[in-house]
């Protein structure tokens, strides 16, 4: 009996581990992704700020320069709300939580507490499993938008009439 209570314990505390590294990982991949939306936000704002001088220095390129500006602005906005979307939901819980977690628990012991609170990390890390997705989809959004911009551009500025300045 000894043996199988040792075993229980082992796997609950294995799984809240396993839990706990699987929580980490997405916490990692998370803060990756906002670190390249913060990235490409910079380079949109500095290249959008660029496009807009070119467009009001009233050359020939200046329609061109303004489709730039639009589409860098569209890209920016798509990395504000990527970054602005949400936070992490956090596994920290105080006493009061780790007391609510554990109120329905049918055996009170360490075994059975290790599991409950190892499904409650699993459920947050799903939640926020879903937050990284969102972030990585408007990421794709935003270098899509941020690659398509200058070949749009120069086609949009080519329909307009601008072909003179190429």
């Amino acid at each position: 009996m000894t043996d199988d209570k040792d075993f229980a314990l082992w796997l609950a505390k294995e799984k809240k581990a396993l839990a706990d590294a699987g929580y980490r990982e997405v916490a990692r991949a998370f803060h990756r992704v906002k670190g390249c939306l913060a990235s490409a936000l910079v380079l949109t704002v500095t290249l959008t700020s660029a496009s807009v001088a070119g467009a009001c220095s009233q050359r020939e390129y200046s329609l061109v320069c303004g489709f730039l500006a639009l589409g860098f602005a569209i890209t920016g906005g798509l990395c504000a709300v990527g970054l602005y979307s949400g936070p992490l939901l956090s596994k920290n819980v105080g006493p009061e939580g780790v007391d609510t977690i554990l109120s329905d628990v049918p055996t009170r012991d360490e075994a059975q507490a290790s599991l409950w609170l190892a499904y409650t990390v699993f459920f947050i890390t799903g939640e926020n499993s879903k937050l990284l997705g969102k972030g990585r989809r408007w990421l794709r959004a935003a270098w899509i938008s941020l690659s398509l911009t200058p070949p749009v551009a120069f086609v949009l500025a080519v329909a307009c009439g601008a072909w003179s300045a190429f």
